[in-house]
């Protein structure tokens, strides 16, 4: 992997809005494009205004933090070296929606700011197709079971039906070689 000066990096977000639900954690996904080690650079999270978590002095600084997010937020320390400064937020509540910005002050690129969009759902609609960072995988085990199924019944009509015009032709055969002979 290549590093590359402060100047020559990018903040990056996303153009998608990431869906979580009441309760959940979700990541929101920001990164250094080329990486480069942020490790000693400041970088501030907000959302519509608030301090959501600000990372300074190769630390976490909890005392600018808006007290709403208070305890809820972490970083990936041990990937800022390769340009990974994404947020984990804990326990959403619905108050966490918004629009969030990453941004590196001391960046000399043009583009020292990224931004997401995060879309919280009530905790009513788990099981309705929102996105979290639940990784059990236990709502795609049940959807997986269901295509395995129907492809297990194609597979056995298809035999069937196979078979069945396998002793046709068979019997049109015997049929046509008795009357020949």
């Amino acid at each position: 992997m290549m590093f590359v000066s402060a100047g020559e990096s990018d903040v990056i977000g996303s153009d998608k809005p990431v869906t979580v639900t009441v309760g959940d954690n979700v990541i929101l996904p920001f990164h250094l494009e080329p990486p480069f080690d942020v490790r000693s650079l400041t970088v501030v999270w907000t959302c519509d205004g608030q301090y959501v978590h600000v990372y300074r002095s190769r630390m976490d600084d909890p005392g600018s933090q808006d007290k709403n997010f208070r305890g809820r937020t972490s970083v990936f320390h041990e990937e800022m070296i390769r340009g990974n400064i994404s947020l984990k937020l804990t326990r959403v509540t619905e108050l966490d929606a918004g629009s969030y910005t990453c941004s590196v002050p001391k960046l000399q690129s043009q583009v020292r700011r990224g931004f997401i969009n995060l879309i919280v759902e009530p905790e009513e609609n788990r099981n309705k197709g929102g996105q979290t960072d639940d990784t059990s995988g236990a709502g795609s085990r049940g959807s997986i079971g269901i295509v395995v199924g129907v492809i297990a019944l194609i597979a056995i009509v298809a035999v069937a039906v196979w078979k069945n015009r396998r002793k046709t032709s068979k019997s049109i055969i015997f049929s046509l070689s008795i009357f020949s002979i």
